[in-house]
């Protein structure tokens, strides 16, 4: 094979991969995963509001709605089946609308009221 038809290849096989550095962030092209440095066993969900509960006391805000975990990643919303997998993009417009209109922090390290509670540490498949 001449050199320019591998170049050509070369090129053309950069753009089906893509590289994620520590923070999450796409460095290479294709379709980005995200990972969450979080403990192998979460802490208790708390629900916030019907349908919405929070990891409590994370350094990271991570959220449970609708069969998924839910993170912002520089402001770019990721979601995941299991906390422990792939974490994805999700363009905005998919991400439940109390998610995406709670400020930013609002539930880093929450604890909310005992009362609030309504899950144990990490359960397993919560689906």
């Amino acid at each position: 094979m001449t050199r320019i038809a591998v170049v050509w290849i070369a090129v053309a096989l950069g753009g089906c991969f893509a590289a994620v550095d520590s923070q999450g962030r796409v460095v290479g092209g294709g379709q980005a995963t995200f990972s969450l440095n979080l403990p192998a066993v979460l802490p208790p969900l708390i629900v916030v509001q019907p349908g919405l509960s929070v990891v409590g006391d994370l350094d990271e805000e991570v959220f449970y709605s609708d069969g998924y975990y839910w993170a912002r990643r520089d402001g770019t919303w990721i979601r995941a089946r299991d906390h422990r997998g792939a974490w994805a993009p999700v363009e905005r417009r998919y991400v439940p609308a109390p998610l995406v209109q709670s400020p930013p922090g609002r539930y880093r390290h929450y604890r909310g009221e005992e009362r609030h509670r309504v899950r144990g540490g990490d359960e397993g498949d919560r689906r």
